[in-house]
C-alpha cells in the first residue's frame, strides 16, 4: 500500500519567511507596485493641508469649544448627552487647571447638580459635591477673603451638602418606603450644624460683596434651608421657630408670593401639633393657611387656586384626627376637601383617594365602621386602577377592610380580604416580614372557625374554591367488574425471586 503522505506543520519561523517572501515578490512585480505607489501629494490639494483623523486641538480650545456647544443645544439635547458634555467638561478642566483648582471644583458642582436634579441620583449627587468640598478645603477656601466668586460658590457648595444631607435624612426616617436605598442610608448627615454654621459666615462675608437684590437672594435660600432643618427634627422643640416663621413669612409677603406664604403656614401647623404642649399654636397656623387660600380663591378664582385651597383643609382635617380631634367639624373639613378636588377633577383622583383615606381613619376612630367599611370598598377599584394591584394604597386598604370585616364579625368577607393582602403582601414585602405575619396569624385565627374553614379554606386552592375531589381507589372499593379487576391489578405483588 502507498504510505499516506503527512502534511509537516509550520513552525513560527517558517511562517515569518514564507510571509516576507510573498511580501518581496510582490513588490517586485512593476505593475502592482506602481498601483500601490502612495503619492502624498497627489492626495492633497493645493492648500497642502493635512488632515487626520486626531483632535490636535490644545484642552483650551476643546473647553471653549464644548462651553459653546452645550449653550447651543442647551434646550435640545437629551438628558445623556448633557451627561456626557458634563463628564468630558469635567475631564478637560482637571487638565487644563489641575485636579486640586477652583474651576475643577466648579465642574463638580455642575454634575452634583445634574444628578440631584435631573436624574433624582442622591448618592451620585452626594458624591461629586463632596468632591468639591475636598477641593476647598485643599485650597484652604475660608469665609475670611473678600473674594466674591469664591466666597459665592463655597456658599453654594455647603448650601447643596446641607440640602442632600435633609433629603437622605427624610428618605431614612419615612416608614412607608418599600424598599429603603442602602447608599442613601449611609450618607452622613452628622455635619449639618457645622455647615450651617459656614453657611452664615459666608453669608456675612456676601452682604458687602453683592448686589441687595442677589443678596436677599441668598438670605431666603438660607432662611428656607435653616427652615428645614428645624421642620426634620421633631424630637425636641425648637423655641426660635416662630421668628424664623414670621421672617419667613414676611419676606415672601413681601414680594407676593401666596402660595410659598400658605405652603409655610401648613409646615409650621405640621410641626406645631407634633408637641402636647403647642397643638392650639399649630391649629392657628392651619388656620391662617386656609384664610388665605380662601381669600386667593375668591379674588383669582382657578383650578389651582381650588385646589390649593382643598389641599389646605385637607391637611387641617389630617392634623386634626391625628391630635384625636374627632368632633362633626373635622368630617366637614374632609368634605368640604373631598368636594373641591372634585370640581377640579370629575373623576376620583389620587388626591381624592387619600383624602377617602384619612376620612376612613376618622370613621374607625369614631366607631363609625360601617361608614369607613363603604368608602373603603367603594373606592378600591380606583386605587387599582391609579396606583396598580401591587400598590402600598391597595395593600392597605385590602388589610383595612378585612380587619372591619373581623370586627365586625362577617367572616367570610374578612377572610376574603385578608387572603388577598396575604398573597400581596408575601409578593411586595416578602413571607417575613412583619405586616405579612400579623395578616397569616389573623387568617388561622379564621380558620378555627367550623363555618369559615368549611365554606372558604376547605376545598380551596389559594382561596379560589374547588370542585370535589376525585374518587380514590384506597378509600373506597367498587364491586363493578372493570374496577374489580384494576384493584386487583394493583394490589397483586410481584414474584418472589428465588436466589440460586
Amino acid at each position: 500500500m502507498p504510505e499516506k503522505v503527512r502534511n509537516r506543520p509550520l513552525s513560527a519561523s517558517r511562517k515569518r519567511r514564507q510571509n516576507s517572501s510573498r511580501r518581496s515578490s510582490f513588490n517586485a512585480d512593476p505593475v502592482l507596485s506602481e498601483r500601490t505607489t502612495f503619492n502624498p501629494e497627489s492626495m492633497l490639494p493645493a492648500t497642502n493641508i493635512f488632515y487626520s483623523g486626531l483632535d490636535l486641538r490644545s484642552t483650551k480650545e476643546k473647553l471653549e469649544s464644548l462651553e459653546n456647544e452645550m449653550k447651543l443645544l442647551e434646550d435640545d439635547s437629551t438628558s445623556e448627552e448633557h451627561l456626557n458634555s458634563l463628564v468630558l467638561m469635567q475631564l478637560y478642566t482637571s487638565l487644563e487647571y489641575g485636579e486640586i483648582s477652583i474651576e475643577n471644583a466648579r465642574t463638580y458642582l455642575n454634575l452634583s447638580k445634574f444628578y440631584f436634579n435631573h436624574k433624582n441620583l442622591l448618592p451620585q449627587a452626594k458624591t461629586h459635591i463632596l468632591n468639591a468640598r475636598q477641593i476647598l478645603e485643599q485650597l484652604n477656601i475660608k469665609p475670611i477673603d473678600d473674594h466674591l466668586n469664591q466666597n459665592l460658590f463655597a456658599f453654594e457648595v455647603y448650601f447643596l451638602l446641607i440640602k442632600y444631607s435633609l433629603q437622605a435624612k427624610q428618605h431614612s426616617s419615612q416608614r412607608d418606603i418599600k424598599i429603603k436605598n442602602k447608599h442613601i442610608l449611609s450618607i452622613e448627615t452628622t455635619h449639618i450644624d457645622h455647615d450651617l454654621e459656614l453657611i452664615e459666615q459666608y453669608l456675612e462675608k456676601l452682604k458687602h460683596l453683592m448686589s441687595s437684590t442677589d443678596y436677599e437672594e441668598k438670605c431666603m435660600e438660607y432662611l428656607n434651608i435653616k427652615f428645614d432643618i428645624i421642620i426634620t427634627n421633631t424630637k425636641e422643640f425648637n423655641y426660635h421657630m416662630p421668628e424664623l416663621a414670621k421672617e419667613i413669612i414676611d419676606k415672601y409677603s413681601s414680594l407676593n408670593q401666596i402660595k410659598h406664604q400658605i405652603d409655610i403656614y401648613l409646615r409650621c401647623g405640621f410641626y406645631f401639633v407634633s408637641f402636647n404642649d403647642h397643638i392650639e399654636d399649630g391649629f392657628n397656623y392651619y388656620k391662617k393657611a386656609v384664610e388665605l387660600a380662601e381669600e386667593i380663591e375668591k379674588h383669582e378664582p382657578s383650578d389651582v387656586h381650588k385646589y390649593q385651597l382643598a389641599n389646605a383643609i385637607f391637611q387641617w382635617a389630617k392634623a386634626r384626627v391625628r391630635c384625636d380631634r374627632l368632633t362633626d367639624n373635622t368630617e366637614r373639613k374632609f368634605r368640604r376637601a373631598i368636594e373641591l378636588y372634585k370640581q377640579v377633577n370629575d373623576e376620583n383622583d389620587k388626591n381624592i383617594l387619600r383624602t377617602i383615606d384619612e376620612l376612613a381613619i376618622f370613621y374607625t376612630k369614631t366607631d363609625r365602621f360601617q361608614d369607613a367599611l363603604n368608602i373603603l370598598c367603594d373606592s378600591l377599584l380606583d386605587k387599582k386602577r391609579l396606583f396598580g394591584d401591587f400598590s402600598e394604597e391597595v395593600i392597605q386598604s385590602e388589610s383595612r377592610i378585612g380587619a372591619i370585616y373581623l370586627r365586625e364579625c362577617e367572616y367570610l368577607n374578612a377572610a376574603e380580604h385578608l387572603k388577598e393582602c396575604l398573597d400581596l403582601q408575601e409578593f411586595v414585602y416578602g413571607p417575613k416580614d412583619s405586616r405579612t405575619c400579623q395578616t397569616r396569624d389573623a387568617l388561622e385565627i379564621l380558620k378555627k372557625d367550623p363555618t369559615v374553614s368549611r365554606t372558604y379554606f376547605s376545598r380551596t386552592n389559594d382561596g379560589i374554591r374547588q370542585g370535589r375531589p376525585a374518587f380514590r381507589l384506597s378509600n373506597k372499593v367498587s364491586y363493578a367488574k372493570d374496577d374489580n379487576d384494576v384493584l386487583l391489578t394493583v394490589t397483586k405483588k410481584p414474584p418472589i425471586s428465588s436466589k440460586n
